[in-house]
């Protein structure tokens, strides 16, 4: 079970946690929808409403108190962490008026500015930007879709393309969907047009087609031969645009900090 806690910094710098909520607090699942909350939280009034709304619609604990005052130990993470968060995930809004830093797993300092939601996993800075959790958030959405390959390889491209230019629609900027074409797909629209551009002669045709079986799509390899697809080509492919994803976080270091 994928534990989490929902947090403040209060105005005047003390932090406030909820209880353990044991169970899909993964960023992709629960945990988005307590950033998408925290946003929205301005004081420890709306903050208690959401923690308390939150825990009557996913989890109805009555048995035990909801929140917990936290000592200052708390913004190192990186000592003793099992003895004070715990959970795999913490959610944390920054409401008072001042910069605040967090020491992560990593021993990083982190600096999360006032009005800032950010995410820990295990201790390890995740976000502190609503860009920077989409990219998260769409990188878990990648990785299911990764586990849930099917046996058709243009079911399986229509499906990585759709949710990359949904992804790119919304973001501007973003280009996930040039990954993608980065890999030399051939789909049928472009199969009749490249197959006339290697007809030259019968043995060009012959080394170009080699032993591809007829489908609905292919890939150009590093000769620029045809070939077919397979799940592995998808599998890489994810795991580089995931990759991407990660490495557009933002990792808010304080200024002067020694790593």
């Amino acid at each position: 079970m994928t534990r989490g806690q929902i947090a403040v910094v209060l105005p005047d710098g003390n932090l406030l946690t909820s209880v353990e909520f044991n169970g899909d607090m993964y960023l992709s699942y629960h945990g988005r929808n307590v950033v998408d909350g925290l946003i929205q939280v301005n004081s420890e009034e709306d903050y208690r409403a959401f923690v308390e709304e939150f825990n009557e619609k996913n989890f109805q604990y009555n048995d035990r108190p909801l929140f917990f005052t936290c000592d200052d130990s708390y913004f190192d993470m990186s000592t003793d962490y099992f003895d004070k968060w715990f959970s795999d995930y913490v959610y944390i809004k920054n409401l008072s008026n001042k910069p605040v830093v967090f020491t992560d797993s990593q021993g990083r300092k982190i600096k999360i500015d006032s009005d800032t939601v950010c995410g820990f996993n295990f201790g390890e800075f995740l976000a502190a930007d609503e860009y920077d959790f989409d990219c998260l958030t769409f990188a878990d959405e990648l990785s299911e879709l990764k586990n849930n390959l099917g046996y058709d390889m243009e079911e399986n491209y229509c499906h990585i393309w759709n949710a990359c230019a949904e992804f790119d629609n919304v973001h501007d900027g973003c280009y996930t969907t040039d990954k993608i074409t980065n890999y030399d797909f051939v789909t049928e629209d472009l199969l009749e047009y490249i197959v006339k551009e290697n007809a030259t002669d019968l043995s060009r045709l012959r080394c170009f087609i080699n032993n591809t079986y007829e489908d609905n799509i292919y890939m150009l390899d590093g000769y620029g031969n045809l070939r077919n697809v397979d799940n592995g080509d998808f599998e890489n492919l994810i795991d580089d645009i995931i990759s991407d994803l990660q490495s557009d976080v933002t990792v808010p270091l304080y200024e002067g900090a020694c790593l």
